[in-house]
């Protein structure tokens, strides 16, 4: 016979003082989690001898990353999992930061503002440039001959004020170009080799309202402009590069074309997270309240909008094989869902259609989800506390795990077939 746990007896007792209407929905007060799938070997694992930053760029040739404290970079054999080269920058952990590798030379952007470039094949420093400024780095983008830079500014009032920069560098000297106020709107535009931002005099010390503009990437000046709502997930481009999605003030989704700028169409829309599918077919909007609104990349025309979930999810969908995936967001089990401890961490992926949005198959866990779901043949696959875990597209039926060895798994990459994982110390590799 089944003994109860401990757990289920509590559950058990609080709605008997306290009316099971009360806990209608509530699935985080489950027992069991799905059952494991069979764990696969890595056919490589990279291990580092200090800690990762949780990002890899590649191109090509080797994989990058780089390390937290003390700062180096390094690149790995994307075959073998050998070390090829590992280079200190520095010696405090600020002085590290996201890398980008383009046109055989990776670039970096310290936390402190210095800007270097390093050889790809050896790791030998080429040109180092800075402070450009002060806040929080985000990746360097590469524009034709233009390293561009974007530093966040703070305005947190428990957290110490940054001004934030955003410029251009040249790529083969280091030398300044141009230098504008920061934006949380950061996209090259590769096929037209200009740089989508913000564009204009900062005048509100909080809100950016400012217009999007195509930035000149050699001078800062934008070509065209278009009003523009939100942030960074509140705009994408179209596979080929030609349209970009973004939401207007009156939260309205509009295309452009990204050569001249001329509007192609508008539709009534809502404030979430855009994403163009890779098929360029669709597009999407996507809330944290799980929300979903699924418009025709050509003309607009909104097919179907639906509430896919009522719990809160990552706003970011992933169209595969006529489904779309999402998973939950990494606040989906605590807060409210913390009822006298016992709700704890969990998370969910779903499938829904992608004609109609409407649901095929829900997974739930008792981990929390860390990452989009990422599509590879028959699986998808999401980043969990400790271990990346494959869904049967189908099904949802789990079919495959890969442990980290840590407590925490970073988000997945898939590139050329194989599936790299990034953890604390390690870069695992699975060829998909």
């Amino acid at each position: 016979m089944h003994r109860p746990s401990r757990r289920a007896f509590l559950l058990s007792a609080t709605v008997g003082v306290l009316g099971a209407g009360g806990y209608a929905g509530w699935e985080f007060l489950r027992d069991e989690d799905v059952p494991a799938p069979p764990l696969r070997t890595p056919t490589w694992t990279y291990e580092a001898q200090d800690e990762l930053r949780w990002s890899l760029t590649h191109d090509g040739h080797s994989l990058f990353t780089s390390t937290q404290y003390p700062p180096h970079l390094l690149a790995v054999d994307p075959a073998t999992g050998r070390g090829r080269w590992s280079v200190q920058v520095g010696k405090e952990h600020r002085e590290g930061g996201p890398i980008a590798v383009a046109e055989g030379t990776v670039y970096q952007v310290a936390d402190d503002g210095v800007v270097r470039a390093h050889r790809a094949e050896d790791g030998r420093e080429l040109w180092s440039a800075g402070p450009v400024g002060t806040g929080s780095p985000w990746t360097p983008v590469v524009v034709g001959s233009t390293v561009c830079v974007d530093l966040q500014r703070s305005t947190d009032d428990e957290a110490p004020f940054a001004q934030g920069v955003l410029c251009g560098l040249d790529a083969a000297t280091g030398r300044e170009r141009w230098s504008a106020p920061s934006s949380r709107i950061f996209r090259a535009l590769p096929r037209q080799r200009l740089l989508l931002a913000r564009t204009g005099k900062l005048t509100d010390a909080k809100a950016d309202t400012r217009p999007v503009g195509a930035l000149d990437p050699r001078t800062g000046v934008a070509r065209w402009k278009a009003p523009a709502f939100g942030e960074g997930d509140a705009i994408d481009l179209a596979p080929d590069g030609g349209t970009v999605y973004l939401l207007d003030e009156q939260l309205r989704l509009c295309a452009y074309g990204t050569e001249a700028g001329e509007r192609r169409w508008r539709a009534e829309a809502m404030d979430g997270a855009i994403t163009a599918a890779a098929d360029g077919s669709t597009v999407y909007v996507c809330t944290s309240g799980g929300d979903l609104a699924a418009y025709d990349a050509a003309s607009g025309e909104q097919r179907w909008r639906r509430t896919v979930t009522k719990d809160v999810c990552r706003p970011f969908p992933l169209r595969h094989g006529g489904r779309i995936f999402l998973t939950s967001d990494d606040g989906y089990g605590h807060g409210t869902g913390d009822f006298f401890g016992m709700g704890g961490s969990r998370g969910y992926v779903l499938a829904l259609s992608a004609d109609s949005g409407r649901k095929l198959w829900r997974t739930d866990r008792l981990e929390t989800c860390w990452s989009v779901p990422l599509a590879a043949g028959d699986d998808v696959i999401v980043a969990h506390d400790s271990d990346w875990w494959a869904y049967s597209t189908c099904t949802g039926r789990p079919t495959w795990r890969l442990t980290t060895g840590d407590a925490y798994s970073g988000t997945p990459y898939v590139i050329s077939g194989v599936l790299y994982g990034v953890s604390s110390k390690t870069i695992q590799a699975v060829r998909l």
